[in-house]
């Protein structure tokens, strides 16, 4: 008999693609397990073409489902489908009530859920885990004796021949790559990509340390190119101004920037939905983290990586996802990094002959 759980991640892209090892656990597992996936409409799309997934509801909370009447008619579904399972990767109360309202009979989420009695199973939430290891520890009940095993082998960073607990992008859809894109994926020229956005003003390195490191690659003879979300224009028009660069920010589908990161020979981002991107594809990413730490649990995972960070700041981090403004007005962990520090590093992953050919262990240098 088939075991229907039911699965709500986080609501941002970065978290899906973090969910994805979730995902792999459960199909590993003998027996017949039917994954289905909670989302938002932004989300939507690359859950329904991951190939774990066997069913996506779109939880329009803004829309259609908005407020308590469209939060009781969204439980009603979910109650229609039968789940023997549903397991919250979110803490909010919405999520929790609703999954009580739908009357799954089995109901598992986080000790820091704000209304954790609506619960019947709770999971301690660690801290200092990556959030692919918090993830997986939410599904680990419902996962074989042999998974569980390879779980705690990965808590002690044994990452070997545990290829399905790495990242996982959709597949890139070749017919939707626009001639700009194709054009560059198909070129032989090194390539490197900037992702100088962030949803947070305090995360994002400075634009003088991009332009810098764009500067050096392009006197080198690399294919620069920047991406982003259209929020992100901005950010991206100074880094661009008066470079011999490819602007590609606020004009790619998530399918394209998925393609243009893979093909690259290294990434170079803040913390970031291009951070989880990198990792998935397994691209060389040197990552600057600013007002955050990877210690919070959202670093680079399984892929060669090399992370920049600004210490011993007595501000940082200011706030789990960084703030709008610097609280001290110094900006200081914005630019304690400078470009030819991540010049060096970006140079020690062009000059590794193929991908993969490094360790897979994140370095960590703090200023």
């Amino acid at each position: 008999m088939t075991r229907k759980v039911l699965l709500i991640p986080k609501g941002f892209l970065g978290d899906i693609i973090l969910t994805s090892p979730t995902l792999a656990a459960l199909k590993r597992s003998p027996g017949s397990i039917s994954v289905s996936a909670v989302c938002s409409p932004s989300t939507a799309e690359i859950l329904r073409r991951d190939r774990y997934v066997d069913s996506v509801l779109v939880y329009d909370r803004k829309g259609e489902h908005q407020g308590w009447k469209g939060l009781k008619a969204f439980a009603d579904l979910l109650r229609a489908e039968r789940f023997d399972v549903a397991c919250s990767f979110q803490m909010s109360p919405r999520t929790a009530i609703l999954l009580w309202l739908a009357g799954i009979p089995k109901r598992i989420g986080f000790s820091g859920s704000w209304v954790r009695y609506f619960y019947t199973t709770i999971v301690r939430r660690d801290g200092r885990a990556h959030d692919v290891l918090r993830n997986l520890a939410l599904v680990e009940s419902e996962l074989d004796e042999g998974t569980r095993e390879e779980l705690n082998r990965l808590r002690v960073g044994d990452e070997s021949d545990l290829s399905w607990a790495g990242l996982r992008a959709p597949d890139v859809d070749q017919d939707g790559l626009s001639s700009d894109v194709r054009a560059i994926v198909e070129s032989r020229q090194t390539l490197v990509v900037l992702s100088p956005g962030s949803a947070w003003e305090t995360k994002r390195w400075s634009v003088e340390g991009f332009r810098g490191v764009a500067e050096s690659l392009i006197a080198k003879g690399v294919r620069v190119v920047l991406i982003g979300a259209k929020s992100d224009e901005s950010v991206s028009a100074k880094v661009a101004e008066g470079l011999s660069l490819i602007n590609l920010c606020g004009k790619t589908s998530i399918n394209e920037m998925i393609a243009l990161v893979d093909r690259a020979q290294c990434l170079v981002c803040n913390d970031s939905l291009a951070l989880h991107i990198g990792s998935a594809t397994k691209t060389p990413t040197v990552a600057i983290f600013c007002a955050t730490s990877p210690r919070f649990g959202f670093g680079p995972w399984m892929n060669d990586s090399v992370v920049l960070e600004k210490g011993d700041l007595f501000c940082k981090p200011c706030r789990r996802h960084g703030s709008r403004g610097c609280p001290t007005g110094t900006h200081a962990c914005m630019t304690g990094v400078s470009s030819r520090e991540v010049v060096c590093a970006v140079d020690r992953f062009l000059g590794e002959q193929e991908r993969g050919s490094g360790s897979g262990l994140l370095r960590v240098i703090k200023r």
